[in-house]
């Protein structure tokens, strides 16, 4: 059984015959579970000698009423999440620098249904004694050990290279199909004139516009019926940055940058 099977069992323990009724049109934790997760994994960062460091404070937002909805469970509910991330990042073979933690937070401006996934290393002092290590160079500061007492090597000189190039993409979530963006504007919509057509009914003849200029990009809603989403919030027209994901209709595309 997978970490987020383990989880799902324990929630409906924890919540009981009341399980659909509580979450139905609402945030549903294991959404959060599967953000926590996806969260882990793409902030997580290669140190020296191979080591892969994951953030280990998480902060999930929600709005007023799913946090309203969550607040009878909240405590245990952080700490099953807690639980889970902790697992997943063992599995993972990722290291922490302190004990994982998940808070939940209040945002009055979030609307029901979408929620916010924000993460940072945190170090709580839970440490083992140091072990000895060779003195960093001149003018790099040393990094506290890895929880465990493992020594994080100092890092390497930097040596500057040419910078790669870029392939911009959206890559749709559930077959992976991918879109290389082109410079300039990149429609997508359900209609035959959009550049790249997604067959939703959710999504407007011309929904949105993507457009790169040389390597700034950005998502504009074309006044389509359902609007536009990006990272769970609804924008009229926003920056885009490596992993974020856009929402229009019921279609879920991921902005990526290959060669970076």
């Amino acid at each position: 059984m997978g970490v987020l099977q383990r989880f799902e069992r324990r929630l409906e323990g924890m919540v009981g015959l009341a399980f659909a009724r509580v979450f139905k049109g609402k945030v549903h934790p294991a959404e959060i579970a599967h953000a926590l997760q996806r969260e882990a994994d793409e902030q997580r960062s290669v140190l020296g000698g191979g080591r892969v460091l994951a953030p280990n404070v998480f902060v999930v937002t929600l709005g007023p009423t799913d946090h309203d909805n969550l607040a009878e469970w909240s405590e245990q509910l952080a700490a099953e999440l807690a639980d889970m991330v902790r697992e997943h990042i063992e599995g993972e073979g990722y290291q922490t620098f302190g004990d994982v933690e998940v808070r939940l937070e209040r945002d009055e401006e979030l609307r029901t249904g979408v929620f916010e996934v924000a993460s940072h290393v945190g170090d709580d002092g839970h440490r083992g004694a140091p072990a000895a290590v060779p003195p960093p160079p001149p003018g790099v500061p040393p990094l506290p050990p890895l929880r465990g007492g493992a020594p994080v090597a100092a890092p390497p000189p930097v040596v500057r290279h040419p910078a790669a190039q870029v392939t911009h993409l959206l890559v749709v979530d559930g077959p992976g199909t991918k879109h290389v963006l082109e410079q300039g504007s990149n429609v997508l919509g359900r209609g035959t004139e959009a550049d790249i057509r997604l067959p939703d009914t959710g999504v407007s003849r011309k929904h949105a516009d993507v457009q790169l200029d040389g390597d700034q990009i950005a998502v504009q809603d074309l006044g389509s019926t359902n609007g536009t989403l990006v990272n769970g919030r609804r924008v009229g027209f926003q920056e885009l940055f490596d992993g974020d994901v856009i929402r229009v209709g019921h279609s879920v595309l991921v902005y990526r940058q290959d060669g970076a």
